[in-house]
């Protein structure tokens, strides 16, 4: 047995004795007779403890405390309590706090037998040392001071343990006195003003009119006697549960909606156009459930017991809910480090029973500690509710996006002109998909086809399906390339490329009419009644599969157009599910300044996509962070829910609606040029002889070519490099070796070229 045990052993067998000779004290007491001393023999003790009870009871009742001396073995049985269990609670606090009622509550029994005339004779009530204290007292500062000074004592008492201030009673009295005193002037007031010169005969008439003053007195306040009671009730609920500060609860923000159809036809004249309908989105379930208050104060003061367990202190500050999540503010105690919250995280998960929590240690712009914990019925943010708010109706962004809502319910709405590109990331089920599906319907819902272009890139190839119908109306069309929805790697790369040589032609566009971006473009062809320069969203599902294909020739045009596209109204939205440094790229991430990380795997993850952890702790579904362009701290965000039927239906409807003018831009070149470019921009005579070294030796490793050729490390990797992209060689996969893809036949097909 170890050290630890046997003193955990020891402290055990300490708190039963202990709290078995409590329960003897508190039955002795209970039993005690007032007439019975320890002189009278056994057969005239009527306690139940016999000589032992008496003894017990003479002593402490007759000679100690008096009836004071019932809060003794209470102290015995909290000690008790306190080492045989794993109950934890604030021990000393309470000994103290019930040691100074022992000697308050004999000195006030003391008082009030003896006042106002102070005899010889002791107290049966106060005990011999409250009988003492009393007269000792009472000569010195008279029965009005000594009154006063067991008063004082008890309010000192009461609110310290309350943990009340004494400035915060005085103001408690203050206002009930002024509340009441106003309420009685109101009421005579009223009096007043309801005086008739009739003569009223009638006494139930009488009655009734008395009655309606009453309630109408009552009405005007409620107000003011309800606040005062829930405070009262409020601060003494919290104080006994150990809560130091006040808790403000938040409750959601309820969102006024708005008939957007109906809005949308006062403002936007129209002929051969029609906005889709909001109907076409799934109407929203009536949903009543709300978090009581009693239930959030008990799991704040839960949350706080349960982290002091750990060693860890602090205060419970606000609440606030929302429809997903609530967030627990906590004041840590001084010399409490705040990374000791985001240690227990796992922890808090457990004991609140939540599959994950957040910690924000500390929140930003506070000294306060956030943990925010998934609400038990959370409910479901549908597209509809964003799109037909007040908030999405009066945003003057032009590329708004109807993202979901806040941690508070708040409707969330993004601007991806502001952005001006936004990168997604995200593990399989997050909501990645479902949010880029918000995103582009936010966007139909908004701009006509003459204002705004698709370009979908879909490498899984099911995924994006749903908007072929938008063929004719919305999707970018590239000569060349016979995919509505791209979904073949070689035609991404001819589409990023063709995008790429589109951006440059518009910029020779604005220099020749004088203009510096796309809305003063447009504002000056609107005057002209030209045709508008139409907004390109690029859109593409899954960046790792087609950076895997060619990083180079992907890599290359995402970046130049993040950097330049900006003006000429080209914007990106790129997602992927590998969020790894070999897809997320350096130079990717520097000009995606707008990120958002859905529900990731690991810490490492987090910080590649937003640079701080916190997207491993989300719980999925449409649960991400934002991280807003020129901010160091994401924002927490619930993403909105779209079926595949809302999209149907929506794409549908814009279907059959006239077909604008058709746009069409040249592909730049075909696939086949573009791999001879890329043959013929590497050219290095080891190459061969490297391929070689590689299929003989059957290791595709870097060292191995530096030390067979006396090669640099730079140059072997290029090798490796090139032998990947003419798949001789595997990609890189980590610890593990690369995977050599050709055999020795190949070597044949090398000699060939170097005779030739």
């Amino acid at each position: 047995m170890s050290e630890k045990s046997d003193i955990k052993m020891k402290l055990e067998t300490i708190g039963w004795l202990l709290g078995f000779f409590s329960l003897l004290v508190l039955g002795s007491l209970i039993g005690h007779d007032s007439s019975e001393d320890p002189s009278l023999t056994s057969a005239n003790i009527n306690n139940p403890f016999n000589i032992v009870g008496v003894y017990t009871s003479y002593v402490l009742v007759k000679l100690g405390f008096g009836y004071g001396s019932y809060f003794i073995p209470i102290i015995g049985l909290a000690i008790s309590l306190q080492l045989i269990s794993n109950f934890k609670f604030e021990l000393y606090r309470i000994v103290r706090y019930l040691t100074a009622l022992i000697f308050l509550s004999s000195i006030t029994f003391g008082l009030i037998e003896n006042y106002p005339s102070f005899s010889d004779n002791m107290s049966s009530y106060s005990g011999l040392l409250g009988w003492a204290v009393v007269n000792l007292l009472h000569d010195w500062i008279g029965p009005i001071g000594l009154v006063g000074l067991v008063t004082v004592l008890w309010i000192l008492l009461i609110g310290g343990f309350f943990r009340l201030s004494s400035y915060k009673i005085g103001g408690l009295l203050i206002s009930s006195i002024r509340n009441r005193f106003d309420s009685i002037k109101s009421s005579l007031a009223k009096k007043k003003t309801s005086d008739s010169p009739k003569i009223i005969k009638d006494e139930s008439f009488l009655d009734d009119v008395i009655k309606q003053e009453d309630e109408e007195e009552l009405v005007d306040n409620s107000d003011v006697i309800e606040e005062e009671i829930i405070s009262d009730i409020d601060d003494v609920s919290e104080k006994k549960l150990g809560v130091e500060d006040e808790l403000s609860i938040e409750k959601g923000i309820v969102e006024k909606e708005v008939d957007i159809d109906e809005k949308r036809e006062k403002s936007i004249i129209r002929k051969d156009w029609k906005f889709p309908s909001v109907d076409l989105l799934e109407s929203i379930p009536i949903d009543s459930e709300s978090l009581s208050n009693d239930y959030l104060k008990e799991r704040a003061e839960f949350l706080r017991n349960s982290i002091s367990t750990f060693g860890v202190e602090g205060k419970t500050g606000s609440i606030k809910t929302g429809p997903i999540i609530t967030l627990f503010e906590i004041e840590p105690s001084e010399g409490v480090r705040v990374n000791k919250f985001v240690q227990l995280s796992d922890d808090i998960a457990r004991v609140m029973e939540a599959d994950r929590v957040r910690v924000l240690a500390p929140i930003p712009g506070t000294s306060l500690v956030g943990i925010e914990i998934p609400n038990d019925n959370p409910q479901t943010i549908y597209l509809k509710s964003v799109i037909n708010s007040e908030k999405y109706l009066k945003s003057d962004a032009k590329l708004k996006l109807a993202i979901g809502k806040g941690t508070l319910g708040d409707i969330a709405i993004l601007d991806l002109g502001e952005m001006p590109h936004l990168l997604i990331a995200g593990t399989t089920g997050s909501g990645k998909s479902v949010s880029l599906n918000a995103i582009i319907v936010s966007l139909l819902y908004q701009l006509k086809p003459e204002e705004l272009k698709f370009v979908i890139i879909d490498p899984k190839k099911v995924e994006m399906t749903l908007y072929k119908g938008l063929e004719d109306h919305y999707l970018l069309k590239f000569d060349g390339i016979d995919e509505s929805i791209i979904t073949k790697k070689e035609n991404a790369i001819l589409a990023l490329r063709s995008l790429e040589r589109e951006m440059d032609s518009r910029y020779d566009l604005l220099a020749n009419e004088g203009k510096r971006n796309i809305t003063e473009y447009n504002q000056g062809m609107k005057k002209k009644s030209k045709d508008l320069m139409p907004y390109i969203v690029l859109v593409v599902d899954e960046l790792a599969d087609i950076m895997m294909y060619n990083q180079r020739d992907v890599e290359v045009p995402i970046a130049r157009l993040a950097q330049l596209a900006r003006a000429v109204g080209i914007h990106l939205v790129i997602a992927t599910q590998r969020p790894s440094v070999d897809v997320i790229t350096g130079v990717i991430k520097a000009n995606f300044a707008a990120r958002i990380a859905f529900q990731v795997a690991t810490k490492i993850d987090s910080r590649t996509i937003i640079d701080v952890n916190g997207a491993d702790k989300l719980i999925g579904k449409g649960d991400m962070l934002y991280q807003k362009p020129g901010s160091s701290s994401p924002v927490r965000l619930h993403g909105a829910f779209i079926t595949l039927k809302e999209i149907e239906d929506v794409v549908n409807y814009i279907s059959e609606q006239p077909k604008p003018t058709e746009l069409v831009i040249e592909t730049i070149k075909d696939i086949t040029s573009i791999l001879n470019d890329n043959e013929n921009s590497f050219n290095d005579e080891l190459l061969n002889k490297a391929i070689e070294i590689i299929i003989v030796s059957k290791q595709a490793s870097i060292s191995l070519l530096q030390r067979r050729l006396s090669i640099g490390y730079s140059r072997a990797a290029r090798l490796i490099d090139e032998m990947e992209r003419l798949r001789i060689v595997g990609p890189f996969s980590g610890s593990k070796a690369r995977e050599i893809l050709v055999d020795e036949s190949y070597l044949e097909t090398i000699r060939d070229d170097e005779e030739i």
